[in-house]
Order: structure tokens, then sequence, then C-alpha cells
């Protein structure tokens, strides 16, 4: 069995474009920081949903990981909403044209 090694964003691995998949490695970062938020505060869906100011359904999927809910402004807005900062990082990476 030959093992390949990562590019660092598993959707690139899985053969997405490299726009789709930058998109969903920030989305699937967004949703974990979510996550870890609430369990931290050990926070039921109905009391997490009354936090982040969205219904409980939506808390359930992303507690599900049901990635193609959620645009990343609709992650950021429920992260602020939580008292999260959310901070942007752009860096220059070889690009084959």
């Amino acid at each position: 069995m030959e093992i390949t090694p990562s590019c660092g964003n598993v959707f690139l691995d899985l053969g997405f474009k490299p726009a789709l998949a930058e998109n969903l490695q920030i989305r699937a970062d967004l949703m974990i920081e979510l996550r870890d938020y609430l369990k931290q505060f050990r926070l039921s869906p109905p009391q997490a949903a009354k936090r982040l100011g969205v219904r409980e359904a939506t808390i359930k999927k992303l507690l599900q990981g049901k990635i193609g809910v959620f645009p990343v402004d609709k992650l950021i807005k429920m992260m602020v909403q939580a008292g999260l900062k959310v901070e942007v990082k752009v860096v220059k990476w070889p690009v084959s044209w």
C-alpha cells in the first residue's frame, strides 16, 4: 500500500478544484471552532441556538458536520455572536496556471 502525504487541505487531496477546496477547508475550520466552543461551555442545542442567534436545527446541523449548510459569512456571524474574534490571514502560495 502506498501512502501519499497530504498537501494540508483534505479537500484538495480529494480532488476538489483549488478555490472550492480552500472555501471548504475554511468552513470546516470555522465549524470545528464553533463545535469546540459549544463543547467547552457545555451548551445544549437550545442554549447554543439562543446564544448564537440561530435555530436549534441549525445547531444540530453544525454538530452533524453538514458543511453544505454553512457559508463562510454565516459561520462568522455565529462566531461573532458567540463573542469570538475571527481573523483572516492571506498567504501567497505557488499557483500552477
